[in-house]
């Protein structure tokens, strides 16, 4: 009940932002998670923001890809990363990130196939519980999306970890730039991005 009048709130504050436009800032601090980083990671899933119309990696997904190159610099961690994307997308991630210094010994390649008849977040979940299911050891995974979409996935795990999934992982969000595309796009974007997100938290509640 709590968690299904959050959402009522929210799509109450996505129609209000609609025709009064308060700050973004405002809008996209009801949609992240803010969590401490842990000291030592199990594996960073980095989730894929789309590939542009012209086969160029999205704004959104380069952001993420950054963030992850300059997580592991910063910290010299060398991390097992799960990139995820459909195949085509997946492969110009990985060269990305390679191309951007990072490891390829440490891409890890999970064998999940990636079906269209899901959502590209649904098919993201689906093959991080199956990596963990591969890997029980894994426990603290740090998760690497935009601010606007943090808090539908962080439902969408909860959901997962409920239908089968007996042992305790620890999810993190590893933060981007507050400058990021969300707070540079138009408005129109901004806005077909923000009601995707706040129908999407609203469907799953209904899921749940």
């Amino acid at each position: 009940m709590k968690y299904r009048l959050y959402t009522l709130l929210l799509l109450g504050l996505v129609a209000i932002g609609f025709f009064f436009f308060p700050p973004r800032s405002t809008i996209i601090k009801t949609l992240k998670i803010d969590t401490a980083l842990p000291d030592r990671v199990d594996l960073i899933a980095v989730l894929g923001g789309g590939i542009a119309p012209d086969g160029t990696l999205g704004n959104s997904t380069r952001e993420r890809l950054d963030a992850v190159v300059e997580y592991e610099r910063e910290g010299e961690r060398n991390c097992l990363i799960l990139v995820q994307e459909y195949p085509a997308g997946r492969k110009k991630m990985v060269a990305y990130l390679i191309a951007n210094g990072l490891d390829k010994k440490n891409i890890l390649s999970s064998g999940f196939h990636y079906r269209d008849e899901r959502g590209g977040t649904e098919n993201n979940i689906a093959e991080l519980f199956h990596v963990l299911d591969k890997y029980e050891k894994m426990q603290r995974i740090v998760l690497v999306t935009s601010p606007y979409h943090q808090r539908r996935v962080k439902l969408m795990l909860k959901a997962a970890e409920k239908h089968g999934f007996e042992r305790k992982v620890h999810f993190y969000f590893l933060q981007l730039p507050d400058n990021g595309e969300i707070s540079r796009c138009s408005r129109w974007r901004f806005w077909h991005l923000v009601t995707h997100e706040a129908l999407g938290i609203f469907f799953q509640q209904l899921k749940d």
